[in-house]
């Protein structure tokens, strides 16, 4: 995989503002027939010719994160506002130009969980200076991972590789689906004695949409990784597994980072591990596997 490389080789230019939409949760709001918001990128010009269209003075957006990279930034944007940075858009300033405005919101009381909100944004017309690393830590019960997991993977352009020990999430399973359908190459090592029942599924789920799934148990142990790489530049790690149980019982941790020589780092993790993962076997083969394996977690909680 080609690793990013950040600022190289950079000119001193006017910002690039890209902005990153992701598709409303409710099928209600989705409006994607009629909008740029599908997980598209978009410039700001762009957006203003869209809105050039309607009968509107401004719409509400919300920051779900960002990054930076020389004089380009990218704001990864929802409709759907709960927690983080609401960004008000006006483009019909006195001045001909657009307005970005941020406030700080807190959770709302209907929201599910309690995503901690983020910082205030700058505006796309304010000259950023070189910036440290991108770095969040959410926690659990209901600490918003579940979501920042799912808009980390509705980011990736290019490449996806995650290492799970448990993986039975829908909504980030869905997520992945999303990713390969938009031409991302996924893939995914998951612990093979874990691979059983719901998790089972969801492996011959994404292995049919085109994620290369391998399976892995080193002798005498577990492939016990929970990671995510996108795009050789962002990583989410900690102890949070994919699963409903991690996202509202447990209590569980997650980093995200946008840091391209930890995503290296990350890397070179993963290829070591995926190179020695094998593919499950097909046919009669893997359905007398499965059931093996299901009796022995059985008998290990007898």
């Amino acid at each position: 995989m080609q690793m990013s490389l950040l600022g190289r080789g950079q000119q001193d230019v006017a910002d690039d503002v890209v902005l990153v939409f992701r598709p409303p949760e409710n099928p209600a709001a989705q409006i994607a027939g009629i909008t740029p918001f599908k997980s598209l990128r978009l410039r700001l010009d762009e957006l203003l010719d869209w809105f050039k269209g309607l009968n509107v003075d401004s719409i509400e957006l919300w920051i779900e994160g960002a990054y930076r990279s020389g004089n380009r930034t990218e704001l990864f944007l929802s409709l759907e506002g709960k927690t983080g940075a609401k960004l008000t858009l006006r483009p019909f300033s006195k001045r001909g130009q657009a307005i970005l405005s941020s406030e700080k919101i807190e959770n709302s009381p209907t929201s599910e969980g309690s995503e901690p909100t983020l910082k205030e944004t700058q505006s796309s017309t304010t000259k950023l200076g070189p910036s440290p690393p991108l770095v969040s830590a959410l926690f659990s019960p209901s600490g918003g991972i579940e979501r920042q997991v799912v808009a980390l993977i509705g980011s990736a352009v290019g490449s996806i590789e995650m290492a799970a020990y448990e993986f039975t999430n829908v909504y980030v399973e869905k997520a992945i689906l999303e990713a390969i359908k938009r031409g991302v190459k996924v893939a995914l090592v998951l612990d093979r004695l874990e691979t059983k029942g719901q998790q089972a599924r969801l492996h011959d789920t994404l292995e049919r949409a085109g994620c290369d799934v391998r399976l892995i148990s080193p002798s005498g142990g577990i492939m016990h990784d929970k990671y995510i790489v996108v795009d050789g530049k962002t990583v989410e790690w900690g102890s949070y597994n994919y699963t409903e149980r991690a996202e509202n019982k447990n209590f569980e941790n997650a980093t995200f980072a946008t840091d391209s020589a930890l995503a290296q780092q990350y890397h070179s993790d993963f290829v070591s591990i995926f190179n020695q993962a094998k593919l499950e076997a097909h046919g009669m083969r893997r359905a007398i596997q499965r059931f093996l394996r299901h009796l022995s977690s059985r008998s290990d909680t007898e």
